[in-house]
């Protein structure tokens, strides 16, 4: 009798013609047994080509993507960077207006980077600057704002940084692992930008462009030396990410796929803590380093200006914030980063009990080189290396 197909009949044909060429998917086929229907594929796709492979896959035995997978897919819709010739779009071209080169010994203004509508000072009525509102949720939406603007200048150099291990580390999976954590902690940097109304012009000036005076980085990233040292920080950053994420991870799908991919990122730094801590040869090492990082992470939350709402302190300076404490938002969420890295597996934490302010000026030599390497490449890398 005529048999009905179901979808456990539908059957999957993929065929290699030759040693040379991949295998590919060439079609479809229903079937009523797995041996019929391998048959039936070399019938129905052997007939006039010789070949060398071919595999036959029940279709209900495939995972495969749907409809609602097509924004996690699009990996332009995230990550540019990672696209050919996007690096040509965003070169800097010094030949664009030379007649506008200024004479020998006339001082020229830096560059200054735009600043972004969701992040620029509101206006009082007599036109002066105002920090905001008196509304506390916009207090507390300032605050997170300066939190992820912080935590970007983080990963930007944590990025920066993870780069240089890909080719300065014995085993080759590993350099690749770090690699891809070091090219995402690039990508997550610039999408925090983004989603605080930076365009590309404008990421790239408050990247590159600003003066390392001007960069309140975590103490951590002075940290980012030896293995150890980079395990470590590595961790307590994708802990801190992961943190603020939560918050707006619902509602914000960049975010969700931030905060997804730094959950990866803390398990595998959560493994080389173990790891480091396990070996008797690393054990003491790893432990102090543990120690310096995490007793450094405390401004990572910290409560500088930007984290206390407008008129509770008597003056901007990140002293009069540490004299009034952290905000209750960066209380909260150092909170939450202290249990995140108390459960790494490894050494004890340091972790200061309440969060301290972040200063100007931090990072030392790491951020002075991450910086260096950067404007050098921008300024000097000739524009036919990207066809």
């Amino acid at each position: 009798m005529p048999h009905v197909p179901t979808d456990t009949d539908v059957y999957e044909v993929f065929a290699q013609t030759g040693t040379g060429s991949a295998l590919s998917h060439v079609g479809s086929l229903v079937a009523p047994r797995r041996d019929a229907a391998w048959h039936l594929a070399k019938e129905t796709y052997g007939r006039r080509d010789d070949l060398f492979r071919l595999w036959v896959v029940r279709r209900t035995d495939l995972i495969v993507s749907g409809a609602g997978d097509r924004g996690v897919l699009a990996a332009k819709t995230r990550m540019p960077h990672r696209q050919p010739r996007f690096p040509t779009t965003r070169r800097i071209d010094r030949s664009a207006a030379p007649d506008t080169a200024a004479a020998p010994g006339t001082a020229v203004a830096a560059p200054s980077a735009a600043v972004p509508p969701s992040v620029a000072p509101q206006q009082r009525p007599d036109g002066s600057a105002s920090e905001g509102g008196g509304d506390p949720r916009e207090a507390t939406d300032r605050a997170l704002t300066g939190l992820w603007l912080a935590l970007a200048d983080d990963l930007f150099v944590l990025g920066n940084r993870l780069g240089e291990r890909i080719v300065d580390y014995i085993d080759l999976e590993e350099s690749l692992a770090v690699g891809s954590i070091g090219q995402e902690a690039l990508a997550h940097a610039e999408t925090v930008l983004a989603l605080h109304g930076f365009d590309g012009a404008a990421a790239d000036a408050h990247f590159f462009e600003r003066p390392q005076a001007q960069w309140r980085v975590s103490r951590v990233i002075a940290r980012l030396g030896d293995w150890p040292s980079t395990v470590a920080c590595g961790l307590v950053i994708a802990a801190a990410v992961t943190v603020l994420a939560e918050e707006r991870a619902a509602d914000e799908p960049a975010i969700a796929a931030v905060r997804e991919e730094q959950l990866v990122h803390l398990d595998h730094w959560r493994r080389w803590a173990r790891a480091l801590a396990a070996w008797p040869e690393t054990r003491a090492e790893f432990a102090q380093a543990y120690a310096e990082v995490t007793r450094s992470a405390g401004d990572l939350f910290g409560a500088g200006p930007q984290d206390v709402p407008a008129g509770a302190l008597p003056g901007p300076s990140a002293e009069a914030a540490e004299l009034h404490g952290p905000s209750a938002a960066a209380a909260e969420l150092h909170g939450r980063l202290g249990a995140l890295v108390s459960d790494s597996g490894g050494p004890g934490s340091h972790l200061p009990h309440l969060p301290v302010p972040r200063a100007a000026g931090r990072g030392g030599s790491v951020l002075a080189d991450c910086l260096a390497r950067g404007r050098a490449v921008r300024e000097h890398y000739a524009p036919e290396v990207f066809l």
